[in-house]
């Protein structure tokens, strides 16, 4: 495992943050569902909306953590799951940024949190990719 993370460092480190983040979201949105969403400006309308709310935001966080580790534990590198993580969040920013003043949602307390916290977080993915090329080629 050490031998795996030194391969490629900054790749290592945008797995580890993109699994972890997948992993507590699907935890937090798996036992407490209704409250987070809320958070989100999402609510249900009945208990199915509630399983959706588990399944999509719940399941499919953790479907997502569990593969990109998956894929840096068969290929023997961190690089292609840093790059599908990679694509995954700029994906989401950049749709939350377009939609956000096509919905006019730029006052709602979600996005005064969301927008700085996800360009951050795609800053630091872009930052670890260019820096594992440039180190690691």
């Amino acid at each position: 495992m050490k031998e795996l993370f030194f391969s490629n460092v900054p790749a290592s480190i945008a797995v580890i943050g993109l699994v972890g983040y997948f992993f507590g979201m699907a935890i937090v949105f798996i036992i407490s569902p209704v409250k987070n969403a809320e958070s989100f400006s999402v609510k249900p309308v009945d208990n199915a909306g509630k399983t959706e709310i588990r399944v999509y935001y719940g399941g499919i966080s953790f479907a997502l953590g569990a593969f990109l580790l998956y894929l840096t534990l068969a290929l023997g590198t961190p690089y292609h799951s840093m790059v599908g993580g990679m694509i995954f969040a700029t994906t989401v920013f950049t749709t939350r940024t377009i939609f956000l003043f096509v919905d006019k949602g730029w006052k709602c307390p979600y996005t005064k949190l969301a927008i700085p916290a996800e360009g951050l977080f795609v800053i630091a993915l872009w930052t670890c990719f260019f820096i594992s090329k440039h180190l690691y080629g």
